[in-house]
């Protein structure tokens, strides 16, 4: 393989930092990890790594002093050793996120490789939360954004936007803890989404009464995904910890110190 080809460039956009590598294959179809399996699963659960590119900070959604960079681990505490052992799920990296206010947001994600993809072929779709806080009151996570093309009525933007903190099982995990890596299923049973403006309320899905993702897909038939899908956090309290393994039908996305990388899930 072309070493080139495998070497990261370093982009600093603002004051959010970040680490871009070249791009891969979209991939369907995967089963998902459930949403309290160790992150040891996880690796267990995906083969082929190949780099995939045009991931980055989205400059236009992302507002103050929010900070985005690829790193090495965190690593959580399952017990009561002191040494924080648990791995990320997929690598040794992950995406670090730290939103310092109520006024930041950050957004980070792909603005190619999901163009035109039809919102109903999105079966599968998920990623790993690490918050790195003593205690989750009054936190609210990273969530997935999709911009999107409802093709309804006149309004050919919306986001779509999924909210960990108010989904229940199987979406999110039994228990919700800091400091650990847990896994939150985007499209299982229990997701909550909304689609902002007009079009939420055309379809019944707004942020005061969202809907499961398959009600999204069923109120949205023809929505495409049109500028981009990846991860957001903010406008609302402030954050430190990280996301990875976002995995959309069977590829995941490996976020790591060196670039992100594409797995193809089992």
């Amino acid at each position: 393989m072309n070493k080139s080809k495998m070497l990261s460039g370093l982009i600093l956009i603002g004051t959010a930092t970040l680490m871009a590598a070249p791009q891969s294959a979209y991939g369907r179809d995967a089963q998902p990890a459930g949403a309290d399996s160790a992150p040891a699963e996880a690796q267990a659960a995906a083969a082929a790594l190949l780099p995939s590119g045009r991931w980055g900070v989205i400059g236009r959604n992302t507002l103050g002093g929010p900070n985005a960079v690829l790193r090495e681990g965190p690593y959580g505490r399952t017990g009561t050793a002191f040494a924080a052992t648990q791995a990320p799920p997929y690598g040794q990296g992950s995406l670090g996120i730290i939103v310092g206010s109520g006024n930041d947001k950050i957004a980070f994600g792909n603005e190619t490789i999901f163009a035109n993809d039809r919102l109903s072929t999105i079966r599968t779709l998920g990623y790993w939360v690490f918050a790195g806080v003593d205690s989750l009151t009054g936190v609210s996570l990273p969530n997935i954004t999709i911009e999107a093309d409802p093709n309804v009525g006149t309004t050919d933007y919306t986001s779509l936007v999924y909210l960990p903190d108010t989904s229940t099982g199987p979406s999110a995990p039994a228990t919700r803890l800091p400091n650990v890596w847990q896994r939150y299923d985007a499209s299982a049973t229990g997701s909550r989404w909304y689609a902002t403006g007009a079009t939420g309320t055309a379809i019944g899905c707004t942020q005061a009464t969202p809907c499961s993702f398959a009600d999204l897909k069923t109120r949205l038939p023809n929505a495409v995904v049109s500028l981009s899908l990846g991860f957001s956090k903010g406008r609302d309290n402030p954050f430190v910890g990280a996301v990875d393994g976002l995995q959309v039908n069977n590829t995941v996305y490996d976020f790591e110190l060196s670039g992100v990388r594409t797995r193809f899930a089992r």
